[in-house]
């Protein structure tokens, strides 16, 4: 494994970087504050810009300084155009022993339906893949959020199963769908 931290990645659309402090409310008007995006994740709903760090825990000095280390890999996902950052981006639970790292994803309603996901997470599978060496990237999502799995599918992950009852968010309990795309399969040609 070559870990390297969250290095900034450029897309044609996209710049997916490390958050800034002058990311709080953009961040939270564009994504965190509807209630549509936060009822597919688990964290605690967030009502204020105050709520992002006192009931999250998000934007302190301590989740600023998780960049510090180099398996940390939590992406503010920007759009070039109106420079402003719309969603994140992150791999959770980096695992060095069998070289595999879980995917994660939010995105602003305002920018959903656009390509803008699949873009991020297609960087970053070659990201993974090319420059830090991970083996497996897998995702899951509720099975009432297929939206989500729309985007695991274009970027090339494969369907592994589904597990009853085993996703919990802020909108109750589902079935989790779990997906995962291996080197192998990457640069084998099932991703370009």
């Amino acid at each position: 494994m070559n870990h390297k931290g969250t290095v900034t990645i450029e897309t044609g659309r996209l710049i997916l970087r490390q958050f800034t402090e002058e990311d709080l409310e953009p961040i939270f008007n564009n994504c965190w504050s509807d209630k549509e995006v936060w009822k597919w994740t688990n964290y605690k709903p967030m009502n204020s810009v105050s709520d992002v760090i006192y009931s999250a825990g998000m934007f302190t000095e301590g989740w600023f300084g998780a960049y510090d280390r180099l398996n940390r890999y939590s992406w503010a996902i920007q759009v070039k155009d109106s420079g402003t950052a719309v969603g994140r981006l992150f791999g959770m639970h980096p695992d060095d022993h069998i070289n595999q790292v879980e995917l994660a994803y939010e995105l602003g309603r305002s920018w959903w339906n656009q390509g803008i996901m699949t873009e991020a997470v297609n960087a970053v599978i070659s990201f993974f893949f090319r420059e830090v060496g991970f083996n497996r990237i897998y995702a899951y999502h509720a099975d009432k959020n297929p939206a989500s799995g729309k985007v695991m599918q274009k970027c090339g992950m494969i369907y592994e199963g589904t597990l009853r009852q085993a996703c919990i968010c802020n909108n109750g309990i589902f079935d989790k769908v779990c997906y995962a795309i291996l080197s192998g399969d990457y640069f084998n040609g099932s991703e370009k």
